[in-house]
């Protein structure tokens, strides 16, 4: 398959790398890092399973709209997103996937589909994976199988659209997951990763310094998130996810994940290094959603309210260094 691909971060250098390894014709747009790309390929050090590899896609610094691709895929941070809107309403395609949790996704699918110049599907997805870049490689902290869900904001996307997806990562350790409603996923996203990441500012992105209170609040926090969400008639994505926050034996299996990932190198990788790296998406992400609850309901969130509060303490320290 013939693959264009935005945004070459950790997350979207992982994409790039299955997609190469599936044996797919892949093309990366890339502007502050074409000379590296051009000069070493694509280096991806993934971090627990202790090994680098180096792929060669073309790397262009603007895509070519006339050629014809049959995947396009958008991998950026939410508030990065919009900035390629144009651009994936032009590119010569049939199908564009914009992956990353943006909780604007209606306004991203809107503009495309108000401004494309051909007929095409708009998908969205999440992939499980964290990290950044560092003297020109991408850090990567991903487990044995990659997740990526997919789907349409709010219906079932066409068959023959996520047969595609799937196909163009044939043979590789990833696992697709469909849902009719990623819109519902980005918002319960944010209430599960939102709570863990004002806990990681709170000690300067050093999870070891986490206790048991901290693990409760952030249980604690995304319950309050999720019951917000639901009085907003917005149904949990996935289906069931209330049932690790709401008391039990999924409760506890949620919990002491935590509690190992607070006091492992796994925690450190994959949320606050996240955390160090993406602070402008985790800020737009707190700031976004600051904006919807005043604008839609004022149901009290105490125990998030607290522990955001300690973050944005954080957040202003820094910006005073």
């Amino acid at each position: 398959m013939k693959i264009l691909v935005y945004g070459v971060g950790a997350i979207g250098s992982l994409m790039v790398h299955f997609l190469c390894r599936a044996g797919n014709d892949v093309t990366v747009a890339a502007r502050s890092t074409y000379e590296t790309l051009e000069k070493n390929g694509l280096v991806v050090v993934h971090r627990i399973q202790n090994k680098t590899t180096v792929d060669r896609p073309k790397v262009v610094k603007q895509a070519d709209l006339n050629e014809k691709y049959d995947i396009v895929f958008s991998v950026m941070q939410a508030e990065q997103q919009k900035n390629v809107l144009d651009v994936l309403s032009k590119v010569n395609t049939r199908l564009v996937v914009l992956v990353g949790n943006d909780p604007e996704a209606d306004f991203c699918e809107r503009y495309i589909k108000e401004h494309m110049t051909k007929q095409r599907y708009v998908l969205f997805g999440f992939q499980d994976s964290a990290g950044g870049r560092k003297d020109g490689k991408a850090m990567v902290g991903r487990l044995p199988v990659t997740g990526i869900t997919i789907g349409g904001l709010h219906e079932k996307a066409a068959p023959k659209a996520i047969a595609a997806v799937k196909h163009a990562f044939r043979g590789q350790a990833v696992k697709i997951t469909e849902t009719d409603d990623m819109y519902g996923y980005y918002l319960y996203h944010i209430a599960e990763i939102m709570p863990y990441c004002y806990i990681s500012y709170k000690y300067g992105n050093d999870l070891k310094k986490a206790v048991k209170r901290d693990i409760d609040d952030i249980m604690r926090a995304t319950k309050e998130c999720f019951d917000y969400f639901t009085a907003q008639g917005i149904k949990p994505v996935p289906e069931g996810e209330e049932n690790y926050y709401s008391g039990g034996v999924k409760t506890l299996a949620m919990k002491t994940l935590y509690r190992i990932m607070s006091k492992t190198a796994l925690g450190n990788i994959m949320v606050a290094e996240h955390c160090e790296n993406g602070i402008g998406e985790m800020q737009y992400l707190d700031a976004w959603f600051e904006k919807y609850r005043a604008e839609h309901s004022e149901m009290p969130m105490p125990t998030w309210d607290r522990l955001r509060k300690q973050a944005v303490l954080e957040w202003r320290k820094r910006d005073k260094c």
